[in-house]
């Protein structure tokens, strides 16, 4: 359940290691920053290590930046076991690399982390996609990938929700919906895992909370997506017919308009359409709508033991 993460250690190379590594020289707001670049290649996968002999905290530190399952498994698809053996067959791969200190994944405080999980969706990821895109996540943007997913953004944090095969260009990630968050903001990696978070602090049960959290937050927990004849069913039966008409229009108005616009055409007060769009998810519907046949089932997350 994680992919790429980026860690730090209070460890440096030595000179005769420096020797290896690209420098250099930048010019920040605060004067001349030093940094040292190393990009070796384990296995076909890129490792990122950078130096820098003064921090923002003014003192040395060397950071790596890898993807766990390339690392491992050698593809980005799959999804990686247990913790405690990924790190003990990625210790056994960094080990001896030239030009690098010795260096224990355990100890390496987490700066970056990406969790994810693959819902095993068939023919239907990109149906999933098309309809996850009209949904808004709350102080996020939205970004969409033409054929391949969508993005809610926000400053430091991402989730993400995309067609793996595509991303990842193997036929064996075939009908896998990738769901993913990133966390950029140590501090956001904190208030979840601890003050120094590292890999022994992340569990599965921590992170199926988290991207639950996200599913949420769209509207997608324990719903399904409905299509055009289930939504106004659905909203007849409990609203009754007049009603029921009302809010699948403004269902069907939201998937192509944005709030801002709505506003305008309808003349109501901001709250006032929030407290209808309210309405249209407490039955059940996500704000959004599938053109397949049946509804889309909920995207669930189990843990595997």
């Amino acid at each position: 359940m994680l992919d790429t993460i980026r860690v730090k250690y209070p460890i440096w190379p030595t000179p005769e290691q420096l020797k290896g590594w690209t420098h250099r020289v930048t010019t920040t707001p605060s004067g001349m920053r030093e940094t040292y670049i190393l990009n070796p290649i384990v296995d076909q996968t890129v490792l990122r290590f950078t130096y820098f002999p003064v921090a923002y905290d003014g003192k040395p530190m060397m950071t790596l930046e890898l993807s766990l399952p390339k690392l491992i498994l050698d593809n980005n698809y799959q999804m990686l076991g247990s913790i405690d053996g990924t790190i003990k067959i990625g210790n056994l791969m960094l080990d001896n690399i030239p030009y690098v200190p010795k260096l224990d994944l355990a100890e390496g405080i987490l700066i970056r982390l990406d969790m994810c999980y693959n819902h095993q969706v068939g023919e239907a990821v990109e149906d999933y996609i098309k309809a996850i895109g009209n949904l808004d996540y709350p102080h996020r943007r939205t970004k969409h990938h033409l054929y391949e997913g969508v993005e809610f953004r926000a400053k430091h944090t991402t989730t993400k929700f995309y067609n793996k095969e595509r991303e990842s260009g193997f036929e064996e990630a075939h009908g896998i919906l990738r769901q993913e968050i990133t966390l950029l903001e140590p501090k956001d990696i904190q208030k979840l895992f601890g003050k120094r978070p590292t890999l022994l602090n992340i569990s599965k049960e921590k992170v199926s909370e988290v991207l639950q959290n996200d599913l949420a937050k769209v509207g997608l927990l324990g719903n399904s997506i409905a299509t055009r004849s289930t939504a106004l069913q659905t909203l007849c039966y409990t609203y009754g017919q007049e009603a029921g008409i009302y809010y699948f229009g403004l269902l069907t108005s939201k998937m192509v308009k944005s709030k801002k616009q709505l506003v305008n055409e309808t003349d109501l007060h901001p709250r006032s359409l929030d407290r209808k769009l309210k309405k249209i998810r407490e039955t059940g519907i996500p704000l959004t709508l599938t053109d397949r046949e049946e509804p889309l089932p909920p995207l669930e997350i189990f843990i595997s033991s």
